[in-house]
């Protein structure tokens, strides 16, 4: 059997959150222990996380959350002081906005709805969503700030629920400044694609590919074998396996990771690329 052992989650959910979760952060940090794990990364769409990673890992020594910020209205948006705040207590991962963004809105008809009963987030009144974008199409003076910040604490940006347009242009951005960049959850809707994957990839950054999104036995976007084509494509240098799990209607983090692993291995994926995936790269994109 696929065992935990070594592994670090780098996207789950935890409460407390204004969306109902399956557990809060020292729920699954005491199950991830248990499963010999060395951690995980809680993204939450409303507040920065590291706050709560101190207090995880004060209880559970030898384990490490790592705490981020996601770039909604709860914080400001794409706000440089917000995300120095975050990283100068510890925070090792900027998300871009998720269900605030410009992009989200359009795909899912509002700003700050997932498409599922309760899941609604407060929006500022006449706002159309975030976009790191100016009205040129350029990338913007904050978001420029940001990722100058993310340099200085060589940190990780993650492109959370932003255009495959601006998902492009950072990632350009982020190699020319040197600084690590992950795209989120490929194949999380049809326009994060195999092509949009491989643009990423040439210019530098990695790919996320998370449980449920292709893990199988939850009711997945995708098929399984489709994140094993992305994994050949790609190669598993360039690939990160997470779980994106939390959600009432998804199995506890430690569990997905555990199918997820299981049934790429049915699938002729090498335990060794996997573990590469689930472990040394996403404790790459997040060292010091």
């Amino acid at each position: 059997m696929f065992t935990l052992e070594g592994l670090f989650d780098l996207h789950i959910h935890a409460g407390p959150d204004i969306f109902g979760r399956i557990g809060d952060d020292l729920d699954f940090a005491i199950e991830a222990q248990k499963s010999k794990m060395v951690g995980f990364a809680v993204k939450a769409v409303l507040e920065c996380t590291t706050s709560r990673a101190y207090y995880v890992n004060k209880i559970l020594k030898n384990f490490n959350m790592i705490g981020g910020i996601t770039l909604n209205y709860p914080v400001g948006g794409i706000n440089p002081a917000a995300v120095d705040a975050c990283l100068q207590q510890g925070g090792r991962i900027v998300w871009g906005p998720s269900g605030h963004s410009k992009f989200h809105a359009t795909l899912k008809g509002g700003l700050g709805n997932w498409g599922h009963v309760g899941m609604k987030m407060y929006n500022p009144p006449n706002e159309e969503g975030i976009t790191i974008f100016d009205e040129q199409g350029k990338l913007t003076y904050a978001i420029k700030e940001i990722v100058s910040i993310i340099k200085k604490y060589n940190a990780l940006f993650a492109t959370s629920h932003l255009s495959p347009e601006e998902i492009i242009e950072i990632t350009r951005y982020c190699k020319h400044e040197k600084v690590k960049v992950l795209m989120t959850h490929l194949g999380w809707t049809p326009e994060y694609s195999l092509e949009l994957g491989k643009e990423v990839v040439k210019h530098g950054g990695m790919i996320e590919l998370s449980a449920v999104t292709f893990g199988g036995g939850f009711n997945p976007k995708l098929k399984i074998i489709d994140c094993v084509e992305r994994i050949r494509e790609y190669g598993a240098d360039k690939i990160v396996l997470s779980t994106d799990s939390g959600a009432l209607r998804f199995p506890k983090p430690c569990e997905a990771l555990r199918i997820f692993g299981e049934n790429l291995i049915l699938q002729g994926i090498p335990e060794k690329d996997i573990r590469k995936m689930m472990s040394d790269n996403p404790l790459k994109l997040i060292k010091k």
